[in-house]
């Protein structure tokens, strides 16, 4: 194995047939990323699809090392793993193995199929086209067999009134069929649903029968009966209630409340009204009176209807009074019929004829669909067979670009490639954005990328025709500038296309050394500009309102001079009122001289290289723990976080050093030709900082040679004499 530094982490050089083997020997721990969304990938959507095996949406580790060793054992030689363009030679496919004389023979197949079978080798549009072909076929390998998969109109329609019976459901083509499970269950239940509706029928010269005790008038008395069998019962209910206690007539029937009901329910219609009222008025004699008088005006169809189905044929006549005894005779009478539709099938339709239920069950038309199921399957196993080499040739083709997005991520930090996981790149605020993963939610994303100390902008990507959609980017050098919500820009996909880009979300965090550096000048410049707004604003104000005050006087008349208060009146001696700000102006000023006064004296006391050390003293204290604090929060800055917001599972620290860091951000340099562009200032900035220390230095070393030596006091032995005295 051959590891390398990519983004300060070591990862695994995966560059040939021999070096992807080693995947399967890497432990997880050393991948990069060990699971991923499937939708990450700018990538062949059949390849994804066949990694993704369990249709997970996701594509695990445990999919990429099973991927791996399915490709090398199918290979002859394995040295053709990066194939040339979409297609394998027939003779690198290994025979030996278990299954790859299958995939020889259905390459083989679709060449014949295609009208090339003596070529050597097999393109993946040859495949895709004879998938297409098969597709579009109603026999297309899925297990479902519509109606023009039949070879004639009677086989036809018995798949559609099994459609009808059973239901259906489309095939890959679109198209709506039956399968086994449809088939068995239209065959299991066809013939206990015809025995029912033999049992219904009324044989020729006859009336009526145990289960149609009305005759062919049976089912609509039957459904009479039930209309409103409720009512009946409770009609009877509360007559038993009225035999037993005469005074429990109020509560069984009060007019009154259900109208109160109705107008506080916002609906005075008679006709909601009468809903809400019992069948009839109860009675002691327990009898239900038949006229129109005594019945619920909303029944009253009803009621015709059950005269004449019910209550006419079933009693012999028609009563003037219904009696709980001749109801419990009509219940009676109707129960075998209830009892017959309890019995009918569940879940079969009513919408074959019977004729053509008994057809079906005494033909054998449920014989030839099973054939044309079978048929369908001796398709699926062809499709599946040469579905096995279209993901041969797309593992050929893409795999170890595919591990190298996901074991390692040696594309990412290459200047000429882009990895698979990135949308493209934007320019906003003059630079270049050269990193962006694709965000569906923005709000999640940014909780996860706050925690990586990266300045991350979330822009809303919207093309020409309307589609759009979202992008996260870090700044990696230089300043934020004019970064702001809503800023706009251009955002560039991997194939160059053109998008319209808005600035919706921003994470803030130092982008580089210099901008963390004046962080903390800046915060105090703002507090300070912010405190003479205040106090600009207060004395503007002030003055307006003495301004005010004097225009309104002016106005009045000509104000003369104001009068001197009297010897020990309230305000004697006062200084004259002036305005609040000037007053304040004053006190400033006097504050600020008096400052600098004391600054100038104390600083005059002092040597010039004291006054130099104690600047740059104060410098280092301030600015060294702000550099340390800065260079440690860029140092964890980790690109890892984009990924991980986006559902990534990322082993390794995507950290950047410094030419990293420019290449995701960077501003692109004028041409050399430009007449009148700025130059580079780099050289010029150094020769300032070096005339800068120089004239520091400089300053120094003269202020040592100028200040004075000091006098020795009187008396003071002066060296070379011993009587004190110099020679």
């Amino acid at each position: 194995m051959r590891f390398a530094t990519y983004g300060r982490t070591y990862q695994l050089v995966i560059d040939s047939a021999a070096s992807l083997a080693e995947v399967l020997d890497l432990d997880e721990s050393h991948w990069v990323a060990t699971s991923a969304p499937t939708a990450a990938f700018r990538c062949d959507a059949g390849f994804l699809a066949f990694l993704d095996a369990d249709g997970s949406g996701r594509i695990t580790s445990d999919e990429v090392r099973n991927a791996v060793r399915w490709l090398l054992d199918h290979l002859a030689d394995p040295a053709a793993v990066p194939a040339s363009g979409d297609s394998i030679c027939l003779d690198a496919i290994a025979a030996g193995v278990p299954d790859g004389q299958a995939l020889l023979e259905s390459a083989q197949y679709v060449l014949t199929r295609v009208g090339d079978p003596q070529a050597k080798e097999i393109r993946l549009e040859q495949i895709r086209t004879f998938v297409a072909g098969i597709q579009a076929r109603p026999l297309n390998g899925d297990g479902i067999v519509p109606p023009e998969a039949a070879a004639d109109a009677e086989l036809a329609a018995f798949i559609r009134d099994v459609m009808t019976a059973k239901g259906s459901v489309p095939d890959s083509g679109g198209r709506l069929g039956i399968g086994e499970t449809h088939l068995s269950a239209f065959m299991a239940e066809a013939g206990a649903y015809v025995a029912w509706r033999r049992r219904g029928e009324i044989p020729e010269g006859v009336t009526a029968t145990a289960v149609m005790p009305l005759g062919t008038d049976t089912p609509q008395a039957c459904a009479l009966v039930h209309e409103h069998a409720a009512e009946i019962e409770a009609f009877f209910a509360a007559c038993r209630a009225l035999r037993f206690d005469c005074h429990a007539l109020p509560g069984l029937w009060d007019p009154g409340r259900a109208v109160a009901s109705v107008t506080a329910a916002g609906n005075g219609g008679v006709t909601e009204c009468l809903k809400l009222l019992p069948l009839a008025r109860p009675v002691p004699e327990g009898a239900l009176t038949l006229s129109e008088e005594a019945i619920n005006p909303h029944y009253d169809a009803w009621l015709q209807a059950l005269r004449d189905v019910v209550l006419r044929p079933l009693l012999g006549h028609l009563p003037e009074a219904l009696t709980r005894d001749d109801w419990q005779r009509i219940r009676a009478a109707l129960a075998p019929h209830e009892a017959y539709l309890a019995e009918k099938p569940a879940a079969f339709a009513d919408g074959v004829p019977l004729e053509r239920l008994e057809h079906h069950l005494d033909s054998d038309l449920a014989g030839k669909a099973r054939d044309l199921i079978a048929a369908d399957r001796r398709v699926a196993t062809i499709l599946r067979d040469v579905r096995q080499v279209e993901r041969l040739i797309l593992y050929a083709r893409h795999l170890l670009e595919f591990v190298n997005n996901f074991v390692s991520f040696p594309y990412l930090y290459a200047a000429d490639r882009r990895a698979l996981f990135e949308m493209g790149s934007a320019v906003v605020d003059g630079r270049w954005l050269n990193f962006a993963v694709r965000v569906d939610d923005v709000a999640a994303h940014s909780t996860v990328a706050k925690t990586g100390d990266l300045f991350i902008v979330y822009l809303e990507v919207t093309g020409k025709s309307g589609e759009g959609f979202k992008v996260g980017s870090p700044l990696t050098s230089g300043t934020r500038g004019n970064i702001t919500l809503g800023k706009r820009g251009v955002f560039f996909d991997v194939t160059g296309r053109e998008y319209d880009a808005k600035v919706i979300q921003i994470v803030e965090n130092p982008i580089s050394l210099s901008e963390a550096l004046a962080a903390p000048f800046v915060r105090l410049w703002r507090l300070i500009q912010g405190r003479i707004e205040t106090w600009s604003g207060a004395a503007e104000k002030e003055l307006q309102t003495e301004f005010d005050r004097t225009l309104a006087a002016s106005k009045g008349g000509v104000a003369g001079p104001e009068p001197v208060p009297a010897a020990g009146a309230p305000g004697a001696g006062a200084i004259t009122r002036q305005p609040g700000f000037v007053f304040g102006l004053g006190m400033t000023a006097a504050a600020l001289g008096s400052a600098f006064a004391f600054v100038t004296k104390t600083f005059s006391a002092m040597q010039f290289r004291h006054v130099l050390f104690s600047f740059l003293g104060a410098a280092v204290l301030v600015v060294l723990p702000i550099t340390l604090i800065a260079f440690l929060k860029l140092r964890r800055q980790d690109l890892s976080v984009l990924l991980e917001g986006c559902g990534w599972a990322v082993n390794a620290r995507m950290r950047l050093h410094r030419k990293q860091r420019r290449q995701f951000t960077c501003e692109k340099p004028y041409p050399l030709t430009a007449v009148g562009a700025p130059r580079h200032r780099r050289l010029l900035l150094c020769l300032w900082i070096a005339l800068a220390v120089s004239a520091l230095a400089f300053a120094a070393y003269w202020g040592r040679r100028l200040v004075p030596r000091s006098t020795p006091a009187t008396g003071t032995t002066l060296p070379g004499n011993r009587d004190g005295h110099s020679g």
